[in-house]
């Protein structure tokens, strides 16, 4: 073990100076920066902690001589400011969204990615708008009634100013089955029957489906008719390159059929948009200028650049950010699981400190 005794006698007079009295967890982690190992805490613990009993008995005066002899022993930092780096294509009219899907409480990792735009916003003296992404989902990733006053109560204790009124995806059907059919009238979507374990095998050989050769005439007609089709029956996809690198990418699904209750809508509608059509448009007409988003959200990503284009819109400037794993948690934190936890009674609500929520967070007492 190398010998840190000046080390502990610096940081317990600073520690002292700064606080009265010296404390063992505010010295020995800094020990750590010195070469200390976890497997030598013990050894060296009784001589830090005889170092504090030490230099918590001396006076203000005689610490403040001492800290002039072993002060060379603390390393000068060179404090940075902490700013966020600048974003590419700045301009005097930025405007960001924030996106939750209202499967329930907003998470930290959702917040760390929603906080980002929020401060980004308020660097630039940007827009940010709330876009409450409420399709219907899937059958795994529902919509939960609740979620919609737990998002908006997170947001509000984190401090995050955005526009009023808050925008609801279930509002904006129509405007998606209008840029639906234009996508039929331009040949680029087409209305497929085929089961699932068809398309996957197509994706897998590059194989065209038999759907989508059909005229557009014929394509709109399939479109009005899925309407009326059975959940399940129908879906309409965008047409991209079968040889496309990614098989994931190749003729996605952009609205399906679901028989499903609406919890701000009832049943009003049957058809409904996937997140790449709705946020292609919705990015579009609402301006924004800057989408930062999660690493996951790639191929999302890819597929919106491509819907832009064949409408040809600017496209916005999109970051993809990390996502947060703690320590101890099974997987990746997920809303769609901790509402399954809850319904069976695993975790008794949305503020059991296991959701990972900002409720439970604050619950803990950690600030915002």
């Amino acid at each position: 073990m190398v010998n840190l005794e000046n080390e502990i006698k610096a940081y317990s007079i600073k520690n002292a100076l700064e606080h009265g009295k010296a404390d063992p967890s505010r010295v020995l982690p800094k020990l750590f920066n010195h070469g200390l190992e976890k497997s030598e805490i013990k050894t060296i613990m009784p001589i830090v902690a005889k170092t504090i009993k030490e230099i918590n008995s001396l006076s203000k005066k005689k610490l403040e001589e001492l800290y002039k002899s072993f002060s060379q022993y603390i390393p000068e930092k060179e404090e940075k400011p902490r700013t966020l780096p600048e974003l590419p294509n700045p301009s005097s009219k930025m405007v960001f969204r924030l996106a939750p899907f209202p499967s329930g409480a907003l998470h930290i990792g959702n917040a760390k990615t929603y906080l980002l735009n929020a401060l980004y916003a308020e660097k630039y003296n940007g827009k940010i708008l709330l876009v409450i992404d409420d399709t219907i989902g899937s059958e795994a990733k529902q919509i939960m009634p609740e979620a919609y006053a737990l998002i908006e109560e997170a947001f509000q204790w984190l401090g995050v100013n955005y526009s009023k009124p808050i925008i609801y995806k279930s509002d904006r059907l129509k405007i998606y089955y209008k840029y639906a059919e234009e996508l039929i009238k331009k040949d680029k979507a087409y209305v497929c029957h085929c089961p699932q374990e068809k398309l996957k095998e197509h994706r897998e050989k590059g194989i065209e489906c038999g759907c989508r050769q059909f005229p557009v005439k014929e394509q709109e007609k399939r479109w009005k008719q899925m309407f009326e089709a059975k959940e399940g029956s129908a879906v309409l996809r965008i047409k991209t390159s079968m040889m496309h690198p990614n098989p994931a990418f190749r003729d996605r699904v952009l609205f399906k059929i679901s028989d499903r209750t609406h919890p701000r809508i009832g049943n009003k509608y049957r058809v409904w948009p996937t997140l790449e059509i709705c946020w292609a448009v919705d990015d579009h007409l609402l301006g924004i200028t800057h989408i930062i988003r999660g690493i996951e959200l790639q191929i999302e990503t890819d597929m919106e650049k491509y819907i832009w284009d064949i409408f040809g819109w600017k496209h916005p400037e999109t970051i993809h950010v990390g996502l947060i794993k703690i320590e101890g948690t099974e997987g990746k934190i997920s809303k769609s699981k901790s509402q399954q936890e809850i319904k069976s009674g695993i975790y008794s609500g949305w503020d059991d400190p296991r959701t990972w929520s900002i409720q439970s967070l604050k619950r803990r007492g950690i600030k915002a």
